[in-house]
């Protein structure tokens, strides 16, 4: 419901309802009415859920370490984090170009649903590149940085915090507004070097999030092009994805997560 009525107070000219604090909603029509509090009157202007992708210093592991990991190491985060630190292998980077001999780390976040996976087509907004643009993808990215991790972190440089603020901000939900509860955290299902024809290779980290029961996406986000649910085992076009999804596909299916 709280979707629905902040789109209506986004994009419509006319809307019955305005926002006075993130979550709740009042009527138009009931403003002049002398007999409610003024408080409960209170405009509040929602700035647009536009995500920052770049703030560094950003999560590095060294190309030549990443290449000598097996399976093993690849398939677990937290392994594969200790033992680039016993090599020195990870540490901070001031741009995402201009890396050395580093991969730039990010989360490529999978929203699940039973058996299905949420896609959308992605928008000059998310990434203007050809071989991305109006093509369909499964994750929501973002890139590791300094700021995500935290005293909650675990050990795993931020991976969930990231993760679940990348979702959180694409798919504009919050929890504690509309039903007063936590989102579950992500979990690293693994991580695929990715190669890319005109920028630096990056390392993805690929994080399965099931969403609440409550949640649906809707269609009019700034990001957020022709949503739709996926049952991967069905949808044969692997033509029709981006990179990143393609090269992360496999790290999906054989996490044993289903599909």
């Amino acid at each position: 419901m709280q979707a629905r009525l902040s789109e209506d107070v986004l994009y419509s000219q006319h809307s019955a309802f305005f926002r006075t604090e993130p979550g709740y909603f009042f009527l138009n029509e009931l403003v002049a009415d002398p007999t409610i509090p003024d408080k409960y009157k209170e405009k509040f202007e929602a700035r647009r859920r536009i995500r920052d992708l770049h703030v560094a210093p950003f999560l590095g592991i060294d190309e030549e370490f990443v290449a000598t990991c097996g399976a093993e190491l690849m398939s677990d985060w937290s392994k594969l984090v200790g033992a680039a630190e016993k090599c020195n292998a990870i540490h901070y980077l001031e741009s995402k170009t201009e890396t050395g001999a580093a991969l730039v780390v990010w989360t490529f976040s999978i929203v699940r649903r039973g058996s299905e996976v949420l896609s959308y087509r992605t928008g000059r907004y998310r990434n203007d590149r050809d071989t991305f643009m109006n093509k369909r993808t499964i994750g929501f990215p973002g890139v590791l940085s300094f700021y995500d991790c935290t005293l909650f972190s675990e050990g795993d440089y931020g991976v969930r915090e990231n993760s679940l603020n990348a979702i959180k901000w694409d798919l504009d939900i919050s929890a504690v507004a509309m039903h007063g509860g936590e989102l579950p955290d992500p979990r690293p299902l693994g991580s695929v070097r990715v190669s890319q024809d005109d920028r630096p290779d990056v390392l993805l980290i690929v994080m399965d999030w099931t969403c609440p029961p409550w949640f649906e996406p809707t269609t009019r986000r700034l990001s957020l092009n022709d949503p739709r649910w996926l049952d991967l085992k069905r949808h044969n076009d692997v033509d029709d994805f981006e990179p990143w999804t393609q090269a992360t596909l496999g790290v999906f299916c054989e996490a044993g997560t289903d599909p």
